[in-house]
């Protein structure tokens, strides 16, 4: 079963916490995506750029709306995803728990309904 996590903290700019607690979190998030290979279940990981860097599209009245920064407007933003496959949300948990950022933020996990092989939809299952 594939699940998403997205990791959430607070925004904060990057010099804010200073060049070692970066270098910490660099070598804290590079093990823990070395244990989820090691472990055979990791899909994707991704680190986000701050949100001042994301664009948001909505519709209305049939017109597309384009909007500097993120649609939700709150102090935490969401500063990347693993998405690994395990056996069920027991171990999603269980690696979830080990995300260095839970010790800052939260981190939210979220069951993949489809995703693609080849340009084709799959279940997850």
């Amino acid at each position: 079963m594939r699940y998403t996590l997205l990791l959430h903290y607070p925004e904060m700019d990057a010099a804010a916490p200073g060049e070692e607690a970066l270098a910490e979190g660099r070598r804290a998030f590079s093990s823990y995506a070395a244990a989820l290979h090691q472990a055979d279940v990791l899909i994707s990981a991704e680190v986000l750029q701050p949100s001042s860097s994301t664009t948001t599209l909505t519709k209305s009245d049939g017109a597309l709306r384009v909007q500097d920064g993120p649609f939700a407007d709150t102090k935490e933003q969401l500063g990347g995803t693993f998405v690994i496959d395990v056996a069920d949300l027991d171990a999603a948990i269980e690696w979830a728990g080990k995300a260095p950022s839970v010790e800052w933020g939260a981190v939210e996990i979220r069951p993949g309904a489809t995703y693609t092989v080849d340009g084709a939809w799959m279940p997850n299952a």
